[in-house]
């Protein structure tokens, strides 16, 4: 072992270990840990350091799984274990483990020493966390989640998890108004896109309210809360969870939550005339979609299907609805091809703006008949639907796409959930499809009876307020995030989803 000086990021370290009973080169430098072997056929493997989520001594040989140790002959410090995640799919992250052997047990207390002082020095690593399992959302697999995957991942990294299994709507958000939160690093939750709207209208409303903040002032710049918030997929969907991890794989949500690294995310307020009515992070839509999420809720037997079943219902039924839109239009614009990527360069220059550097030139009202209005906040995105309802949607710009798609014919409907449901066309190809890039919008709707209004789908929650309000607010919610990398594989796309 050679140590370059007294920083520890700067120590090297080299030495001969045994790994599945072959003598292997390893050696530590510029915070890489390589190993090679060192007789053919050779073999190299390049580890970061921030790929590293834990380093164990060896106690039990029993669990070794990459070499064999003999129960009673090996010291407990003649083998350590470096827990560790590689990228092995488009986007999905997996946990491997690796077990080294050495006859000198000081060299494996050195190596052993030395990684884990650096992995207590990556200050951005979550130690305690408030976790929320949603046990009844999706196919009711929320408990299973955590138990297989979630808790193991936790307990091998070191993390300390409160957990709370949510037993009635909004428990989760009413613990967040309530208790004291100052000891964690962050809130999770293991459920689908209502699950952390939850979490998030709570956290968003504590920060508010101990700021002294009204959030019913449509104007009022929000506090960003302090605390990151993390998505573990276990809903029908799972929008904000592919949209965010680029997969709803679920070890790799997980793995995006141990390593740490987070980013900032738009979330959009609705307010009516008078009050808020909530805050959503990836669509609002007013329309074929509140419809369905309306009619499906007669049909809750069904599980998941009912969306589905009510999708068919409406579609047939090709109702439309006339209503006034009256958007901000901005200087800042996107280019139709610019997609919400790792290191989004757009993203990363919003980070610092507040609502006063978004400046409104000019109103800009369109009235129609449509057959569906939609705010997107995120590119809504889901493995049926790989490129979502606003393909080119930012993550953190401060702005939302507005997308009205016109009241036409059921041959253009089938056209729209055909293009989709599709990873290779998209919406912007479709004639009677407008996207409109803004900070805020209101939308009116002008009915003439009863049967002529539609409700809001948020979230997958019913909004009735026919009259509304929305403003982005930039980066207002820190997520944990490592990145969405281009070209994502389209997974089993069907025709209705977003809900």
């Amino acid at each position: 072992m050679e140590s370059s000086n007294d920083s520890i990021w700067d120590v090297v370290l080299l030495n001969t270990f045994i790994i599945n009973k072959k003598k292997f080169k390893v050696y530590f430098h510029r915070q890489t840990l390589i190993w090679e072997r060192e007789t053919p056929p050779h073999s190299r493997t390049s580890l970061p350091v921030n790929d590293i989520i834990a380093v164990k001594y060896l106690h039990n040989s029993d669990e070794s799984c990459c070499c064999n140790v003999d129960n009673g002959v090996e010291s407990t410090h003649q083998v350590f274990t470096i827990h560790f995640v590689v990228q092995e799919k488009q986007n999905q992250w997996k946990y491997k483990r690796v077990d080294l052997k050495s006859s000198d047990h000081r060299q494996v207390t050195t190596w052993v020493t030395t990684l884990d002082s650096m992995l207590t020095e990556l200050k951005h690593r979550p130690k305690h966390l408030l976790m929320f399992v949603n046990p009844f959302g999706g196919r009711k697999r929320g408990l299973r989640i955590y138990k297989e995957v979630v808790k193991p991942l936790m307990d091998i990294a070191g993390v300390k998890v409160d957990l709370t299994i949510t037993q009635r709507p909004n428990h989760a958000r009413d613990i967040l108004l309530e208790d004291n939160l100052t000891e964690y690093d962050g809130v999770v939750c293991v459920g689908g896109d209502g699950t952390f709207s939850e979490i998030m209208n709570g956290l968003i409303t504590r920060t508010a309210r101990d700021d002294g903040v009204d959030p019913n002032n449509a104007a009022c710049d929000l506090p960003k809360p302090n605390l990151r918030v993390g998505i573990i997929p276990g809903g029908s969907t799972d929008t904000v969870a592919y949209c965010i991890h680029g997969t709803t794989d679920i070890q790799t949500a997980v793995i995006h939550i141990i390593i740490g690294e987070s980013a900032g995310l738009d979330v959009s307020s609705v307010h009516n005339q008078t009050t808020l009515l909530c805050y959503y992070a990836s669509v609002i839509s007013y329309g074929y979609l509140g419809d369905i999420i309306r009619d499906s809720d007669n049909f809750r037997w069904m599980g998941p299907k009912r969306y589905d079943f009510s999708g068919m219902k409406k579609f047939l039924a090709n109702q439309g609805y006339e209503v006034e839109i009256k958007l901000a239009v901005n200087s800042s614009k996107t280019e139709e091809d610019s997609k919400c990527l790792k290191d989004c360069k757009r993203c990363a220059s919003q980070k610092d703006l507040t609502s006063d550097d978004s400046s409104v030139q000019e109103w800009k009202v369109i009235q129609g008949k449509f057959l569906m209005v939609n705010g997107a906040n995120l590119r809504c995105a889901c493995p049926r639907s790989p490129n979502g309802i606003s393909p080119y949607t930012h993550m953190g710009d401060g702005c939302l796409d507005v997308v009205l798609v016109k009241h036409t014919s059921i041959l253009n409907n089938l056209r729209l959930l055909l293009t989709l449901s599709s990873r290779l066309k998209s919406i912007y190809d479709l004639p009677f499809v407008d996207v409109h890039r803004t900070t805020q919008f209101s939308v009116k709707a002008v009915s003439r009876e009863a049967t002529d209004v539609s409700v809001w789908n948020c979230d997958g929650e019913v909004l009735v307020d026919t009259s509304i309000f929305i403003r982005a607010h930039c980066q207002l919610l820190q997520i944990f995030f490592r990145g969405v990398e281009p070209c994502l594989e389209e997974e089993n796309p069907r025709c209705f989803c977003f809900l």
